[in-house]
């Protein structure tokens, strides 16, 4: 006899599933792990409101880390049409090459290749993301903030800061100077438009991917890029204040 289900029990069942995927996920990450609704100190030093969300903040007090230009690296120039748009979350990726990055790769000539390969295959009208990371901690110039970035996955980037580790992390796991780089640009970029560190996501919490990797991921799904991110916001206000109160 045919009996209809309870959807209360779909449900249930499909968030015992998400949640064993998650736990997969972070089982097997290099990294102790807590669960992202465990960040403490929520408090970061200063306030975000959806109001001021994408505006450039005049009185940005988190030092910029160094960023290599596109210049500087050997970029080509955006050509074809960006889109705009108003920077309101942060999204992490990895670039998902064929094999881990090494030490001996030529991060520089790697960009240049990426970029060609994506202006000649996709048609896209420079690199998809906004800023890259290699496996010393260098931070490269991609994208213009203020343009749409691109994906490979059926998902809207409108919004979305992209920001990628360089390398495979199905296959390898972040450096520590690769986290350190990436939660001070994280920081600095929240800081300078206005964007609420609760925003930080990874590429598969929006469709379905392995990406950023499953050495990666964790950092984002547990919380622990937040957290870092939050820290480097509220040292940055103490600081001044701190000096402020100083100097009086």
């Amino acid at each position: 006899m045919n009996k209809k289900l309870n959807p209360w029990m779909i449900a249930l069942c499909f968030a015992s599933v998400y949640a064993l995927a998650i736990g997969t996920v972070l089982a097997e990450s290099p990294l102790p792990v807590v669960n992202r609704a465990m960040v403490t100190a929520k408090e970061c030093g200063r306030e975000f409101s959806s109001e001021d969300v994408g505006r450039e903040n005049p009185n940005v007090r988190v030092p910029r880390p160094k960023i290599i230009s596109k210049a500087e690296w050997g970029g080509q120039e955006s050509s074809g049409t960006l889109r705009s748009h108003v920077p309101q979350r942060i999204t992490l990726h990895h670039e998902g090459s064929p094999k881990p990055l090494t030490p001996q790769d030529d991060p520089r000539r790697l960009l240049r290749n990426l970029q060609q390969w994506g202006k000649r295959e996709k048609g896209w009208p420079d690199l998809p993301y906004h800023f890259l990371i290699d496996l010393d901690g260098n931070i490269y110039e991609g994208r213009n903030v203020l343009a749409i970035g691109d994906t490979n996955t059926q998902y809207d980037p409108t919004g979305h800061l992209l920001v990628t580790l360089m390398g495979n992390y199905e296959l390898q796991v972040p450096t520590k100077a690769q986290l350190d780089s990436i939660c001070a640009l994280i920081a600095w970029l929240c800081d300078k438009y206005n964007i609420d560190p609760a925003t930080i996501r990874c590429h598969r919490e929006y469709v379905m991917t392995a990406c950023p990797g499953k050495y990666f991921a964790p950092y984002v799904l547990s919380g622990f890029i937040e957290q870092e991110v939050r820290n480097r916001l509220r040292a940055a206000y103490s600081n001044r204040e701190m000096g402020g109160a100083a100097r009086r």
